[in-house]
């Protein structure tokens, strides 16, 4: 009787102890170690069939998937069986032609670009951007800008005269997941360049049926610097009768030449004849001028509101050619050209 209860209590004993392999001195917060220096521990492996034959997994239950091409340590978490780690050869996708454009001065938006490749066609997830600056297009001083990391960078004072660049590393939502970050090269300089914005010819009057109507506007500098949003130029025109505008538009929507000097914007657009009539330019900053034909009056509404008009001092009539205008001469006065207007171009005078 005595050696049977104490065979009881060894196994009871046994039952509850610490398990070693390896090792007589198993750690106190492991109910199983396991120590080797030549040899690993090699779960259950098994195929996507011979795992859906497990009748009721536990949770917790680990195997080691190996079906086609697919290798996982799979958990079951109670409702299904989950990826711990598929190792991989999967390569880290790649960002190529790197680069961004937009106008090279101050105050204006940068826009970056790339193409995400990805050698196995894994989509791409949240890839990161960054921007630098640099002393010159080398490179030289380079500095990462401190939190500039979405596609887009509207450049400031302090990047007057450097020269920037854009760069992206490429993250994919599956596979490997990280790529290196390439960068484009430096662009620059960036510089401190004002757009002036004015009213700059139109035609309103012509004989026999009224054809060829147009506003122009012209702003400086040439195609590479002109202001990056258009939309925020907006040209409204007036009826002198009720000082209300009866039509606007946003320089987006207007045909845009360009020299090498300036760019030209033309809004073919049917003008009223006048007793007074008026033109209205506003930009990023607000009003531009007010300009008005055949007499001068106070704005009621719209972007010149409350603003009296700048009388041309020259007016078009029924005599005039369908291909004439009023333009703005070099000295910024007015001067009527009754035959060949100079719409998309630089005026005449």
């Amino acid at each position: 009787m005595n050696k049977f209860l104490s065979l009881i209590l060894v196994l009871t004993q046994a039952c509850y102890a610490q398990v070693g392999i390896g090792t007589t001195s198993p750690d106190p917060s492991a109910i199983l170690d396991i120590s080797s220096t030549n040899g690993g521990l090699l779960l259950p492996r098994m195929n996507l069939t011979q795992r859906n034959t497990i009748t009721t997994p536990a949770i917790g239950l680990l195997i080691y998937l190996i079906d086609g091409t697919q290798q996982c340590l799979q958990v079951y978490n109670g409702t299904g069986w989950e990826n711990i780690y598929c190792p991989t050869t999967n390569t880290t996708p790649m960002a190529s032609s790197v680069t961004f454009s937009g106008t090279m001065s101050i105050g204006n938006s940068l826009t970056g670009s790339y193409n995400y490749v990805d050698n196995e066609a894994d989509l791409e997830g949240t890839s990161m951007f960054q921007w630098y600056r640099a002393d010159d297009a080398s490179n030289t001083n380079a500095i990462a800008i401190t939190g500039e990391n979405a596609i887009s960078y509207t450049t400031s004072a302090i990047d007057n005269g450097k020269y920037l660049a854009f760069g992206v590393k490429p993250i994919a939502q599956t596979g490997a997941l990280t790529g290196s970050e390439v960068i484009s090269s430096y662009l620059g300089p960036i510089t401190n360049v004002s757009n002036v914005a004015r009213i700059n010819e139109f035609h309103y009057d012509n004989a026999g049926t009224d054809v060829n109507e147009f506003v122009e506007i012209r702003i400086t500098e040439n195609i590479t610097n002109q202001p990056t949003d258009l939309s925020l130029y907006t040209v409204e025109l007036y009826n002198g009768s009720n000082q209300t505008p009866y039509a606007i538009e946003t320089l987006d929507n207007f045909t845009q030449t360009c020299d090498t000097a300036n760019c030209y914007y033309v809004w073919d657009v049917a003008l009223q004849n006048g007793a007074p009539d008026g033109i209205a330019l506003s930009g990023p900053s607000g009003f531009i001028e007010f300009i008005s034909y055949e007499g001068a009056f106070t704005a009621a509404s719209g972007t010149a509101n409350g603003i009296s008009s700048t009388n041309v001092g020259v007016t078009e009539t029924a005599s005039t050619t369908s291909n004439g205008s009023i333009e703005r001469t070099n000295s910024n006065g007015w001067t009527s050209n009754g035959i060949t207007n100079t719409k998309g171009t630089s005026n005449s005078l």
